[in-house]
């Protein structure tokens, strides 16, 4: 773990035991975050994407992963950084895998993308390695216990103000970022 005052990096296990210790370290580095700290909803809010990001690298990076808190001027940026497989859905319009990085990208579009077996969200093709998940217009699940698998990526897209992810070529990592404007 290294402190600075602005920046917190942990590194994550393939294999955690417990989140409590990641959850509580990311949660006291904000909580003198004047606006956010103080906030409860926000905090809750920001412990529930320290979560998912958390159980994104257990179940699908296969590596170790690293998460990074940066404090800006205006916003709070949180990354899950690994060098496992890169993302991938697929387009429903189509029914065509989209693979990283996105051959012959021209200009930002946006497709509705399934992902996992029941699940679908609009994502915004923003660069040959770069999407932003957006909200969806309706949710429409048939119970609250069958929630499908990837939900978590809708769960923090709900609780930030922007969430993204990109491949980094020059580091050969994926990168999901997370932004909680102040």
């Amino acid at each position: 773990m290294v402190y600075n005052p602005n920046t917190l990096k942990l590194n994550v296990p393939s294999k955690i035991v417990e989140y409590k210790y990641f959850i509580e370290h990311c949660c006291d580095f904000i909580l003198d975050l004047e606006n956010f700290g103080n906030d409860f909803n926000r905090v809750a809010k920001f412990k529930l994407v320290i979560m998912e990001l958390l159980t994104n690298a257990i179940k699908h990076s296969e590596t170790e992963s690293f998460l990074e808190i940066n404090i800006m001027d205006r916003s709070v940026i949180v990354k899950k950084i690994d060098s496992g497989r890169k993302f991938n859905c697929k387009n429903i319009e189509t029914n065509q895998d989209l693979q990283i990085p996105i051959k012959d990208f021209t200009t930002e579009f946006i497709i509705n993308a399934r992902l996992g077996n029941n699940y679908e969200l609009p994502i915004l093709i923003k660069g040959e390695n770069h999407i932003e998940f957006l909200e969806p217009e309706n949710l429409n699940h048939d119970s609250f216990f069958n929630i499908p698998e990837n939900f978590g990526l809708l769960i923090i897209k709900q609780c930030s103000d922007n969430f993204s992810y990109y491949y980094d070529n020059k580091k050969n990592v994926n990168v999901f970022e997370v932004i909680f404007n102040l």
